[in-house]
């Protein structure tokens, strides 16, 4: 017995310590870089929230801006006369009244009117003429009665910047149409096909926006990319006379 309780006073020895100690490490530094990495995620995790909820934002208020293209009430072809909203466009102010609602269509840029007030005017309230565009780069602006550009996706805010020229292997157009046989719409003269023949002929577009992140990803290394895309129907573009 006496021999057991000097053992025992005697504690740890040297390499009992280093042993625990070694062990201890390698717990502290697993629980560290599991705690690291689910920052990391938690981080990547917010940046795509952002990203979601910025596009998905602008993509739902140019679906229903663009969903009212040609809204004539008064169903009166002097409407689409009115010149004076494009005078700051001159590109845009020689459509002639059979464009109607529709002033310019292509891959990256439509511009839109609508008789908003049922006054027969296009251009004298806010919100009736609008132009979306595309620059190629990062960023969608919205210009609403000539009132200058204004960006409404990418850039430095919101934390998004838009991507569709730049995905492989082709480019992917901002803005697609396709008439009421669901037949895509790629012969545009002056960058409007708003009429074939003297038939309305878009009917539907197709508005696709490819974001990315627009802080790089932690885990990956690269901006984490998504695509989002809705149709819009423009029926009054094909009512309006």
């Amino acid at each position: 017995m006496d021999n057991f309780f000097k053992i025992r006073k005697r504690g740890f020895t040297l390499v009992e310590l280093l042993i625990a100690m070694a062990v201890g490490t390698v717990i502290i530094a697993a629980v560290y870089s599991a705690m690291n990495l689910a920052l990391r995620f938690s981080a990547n995790t917010d940046r795509k929230v952002i990203t979601q909820q910025d596009t998905r934002a602008v993509l739902d208020i140019m679906a229903m801006e663009i969903r009212m293209a040609s809204y004539n009430p008064l169903i009166n072809t002097h409407t689409w006369s009115s010149a004076s909203p494009l005078a700051c466009m001159p590109s845009l102010a020689v459509a002639p009244i059979t464009y109607k609602g529709i002033k310019s269509a292509n891959a990256n840029t439509i511009a839109i009117a609508m008789d908003l007030d049922k006054s027969g005017t296009i251009g004298n309230v806010a919100n009736e003429y609008i132009v979306y565009s595309y620059d190629g780069a990062n960023t969608i602006t919205r210009n609403v009665n000539c009132g200058g550009n204004q960006a409404v996706l990418g850039g430095t805010v919101p934390e998004s910047n838009v991507r569709n020229a730049a995905v492989l292997p082709a480019a992917i157009p901002l803005f697609r149409y396709f008439d009421k046989n669901n037949l895509e719409i790629t012969n545009t003269v002056n960058n409007n096909a708003s009429l074939v023949n003297g038939i309305p002929a878009i009917r539907w577009i197709k508005i696709t926006i490819v974001t990315d992140t627009a802080a790089i990803d932690t885990i990956s290394g690269q901006p984490r990319r998504m695509i989002y895309s809705t149709s819009v129907i423009v029926r009054n573009h094909a009512l309006s006379p």
